[in-house]
């Protein structure tokens, strides 16, 4: 008589086929994240992956879901323990480095892959800006402090695209000039902030790229 698996028992084998997912990701890249070669790494029939995910789209979204939301938690954790909005500003990018050179597979995978049915997946969306929030929250907080000018999507834009830069080029290997990405990390987060404090952003926010 088959096993009548219990709601833990089929979230605990969903989170071990996202697991392989990402190993396979890591190890091939998107082509690799196939349900057959999942079957194959979790040692179960070729069906059994096709219970939990429908097909090689939703096996990323999982992933990527399930990324997203270790990164939300973390940035919430540190969000909490800084009340002066500047200073969570420097902690939250902290923060946001030291996920990428934790898991720097879960970080391409979240950044690099190009999923273009994203809205599709409601919950992954939701990951995604939760994992945005609290930079956002900090940099509300900082402008209203009176210690940050110009829009706030473009200066939480600035300052995340500064971030990726520098952990894209490190995960590239392309950082031969002798410092330690801590060190440049922590010069580029400072010269940012004090960047964004000194002026507005150039661009208006009236002006949209959608609006031209």
């Amino acid at each position: 008589m088959p096993k009548i698996l219990t709601p833990n028992d089929v979230l605990q084998f969903r989170q071990r086929l996202c697991d392989l997912a990402l190993k396979a990701f890591a190890e091939q890249g998107v082509e690799g994240m196939s349900l057959r070669g999942l079957a194959a790494a979790a040692g179960c029939s070729r069906t059994t992956p096709y219970r939990y995910f429908k097909n090689k789209a939703d096996i990323l979204a999982a992933v990527r879901q399930a990324q997203f939301q270790r990164m939300a938690d973390d940035a919430e954790k540190v969000a909490r323990h800084a009340s002066d909005p500047d200073e969570r500003l420097v902690a939250l990018a902290r923060a946001y480095l030291s996920f990428a050179m934790a898991t720097p597979d879960a970080y391409r995978v979240m950044y690099s892959v190009n999923q273009r049915d994203e809205q599709r997946y409601p919950e992954l969306v939701r990951q995604i800006n939760r994992a945005q929030q609290p930079m956002m929250t900090a940099v509300d907080e900082a402008i209203a402090k009176g210690s940050i000018k110009g829009d706030p999507v473009n200066v939480v834009h600035v300052l995340w695209a500064g971030l990726h830069g520098i952990i894209s080029l490190h995960l590239a290997d392309k950082l031969h000039m002798g410092r330690d990405i801590e060190e440049l990390a922590e010069v580029m987060i400072r010269s940012l902030s004090r960047a964004v404090a000194s002026k507005p952003s150039a661009q208006p926010p009236t002006r949209r790229l959608l609006e031209a």
